[in-house]
């Protein structure tokens, strides 16, 4: 498993959050993902044969 801290601009919004994570589980190969808003990071741990990390980011900025 592949483990990436992502970075992203700090949210005000817990339902953002929730919407960000939802979109990133729906893709195939991901253990699991965790969003802490006030801190601007999206911490993930995934199968790297299955998902990419360019493929994780368009889910991020699909949220």
């Amino acid at each position: 498993m592949t483990k990436v801290l992502f970075q992203i601009d700090p949210l005000d919004c817990t339902g953002c959050a929730k919407k960000i994570e939802n979109q990133v589980n729906e893709l195939n190969g991901i253990e699991s993902v965790k969003v802490f808003p006030q801190l601007g990071k999206i911490r993930t741990t995934f199968d790297n044969k299955k998902v990419t990390i360019q493929q994780i980011e368009a889910a991020i900025l699909q949220a």
